[in-house]
């Protein structure tokens, strides 16, 4: 069977969308995190916050073009009739399927928490007259939210990890589950 270019697009936009998130998650967690140690704090924090706004933008977009080339993907090679009624919730490759839905609308809220509740939290300044206790506060706000975006994006390399390891095996065995 020779595919129709529907196919090779809805593939190269999926693995694209694949290989930024998941290629992104590992550069930040394995080569920015650690060499950020080894800068002064607050020029860690500047290029921490700059490297993270651009990369947001890239994370989004391919968790946009995830579903989106997913569909065109599952349309586009007509396995959707194997999958009508019920058959979606009792065969391997429907449970797969759904599996994979699952953990990108968590990846999405994760993504969410990030952007919108613990980013915010990070690029708050602390003054002076706020006084030692104000600043004192303001900068353990600071480093639980760095905490906790931390453990966010290091369970969502694993949740990643895992979803290519389920496409993957849509892709040579008929699913996972």
């Amino acid at each position: 069977m020779t595919a129709t270019w529907v196919q090779v697009l809805g593939a190269f936009l999926h693995l694209l969308a694949v290989a930024v998130y998941l290629g992104g998650s590992v550069a930040m967690e394995f080569v920015l995190g650690p060499a950020q140690r080894f800068v002064p704090p607050a020029q860690a924090q500047v290029i921490g916050q700059r490297t993270a706004d651009r990369f947001l933008v890239l994370v989004w977009g391919a968790l946009a073009l995830l579903p989106a080339s997913g569909a065109l993907l599952f349309f586009s090679l007509s396995d959707q009739h194997t999958l009508s009624g019920t058959k979606f919730f009792t065969t391997r490759y429907g449970q797969t399927l759904l599996a994979m839905i699952v953990l990108w609308a968590v990846l999405v809220a994760n993504g969410a928490i990030i952007t919108f509740v613990l980013r915010p939290r990070l690029a708050q300044r602390a003054s002076a007259q706020q006084g030692a206790a104000g600043v004192s506060r303001r900068l353990e706000t600071m480093q639980s939210a760095a905490t906790w975006v931390s453990r966010i994006t290091r369970a969502d390399l694993v949740i990643a990890l895992f979803v290519v390891l389920l496409g993957a095996s849509l892709a040579y065995g008929g699913g996972l589950l």
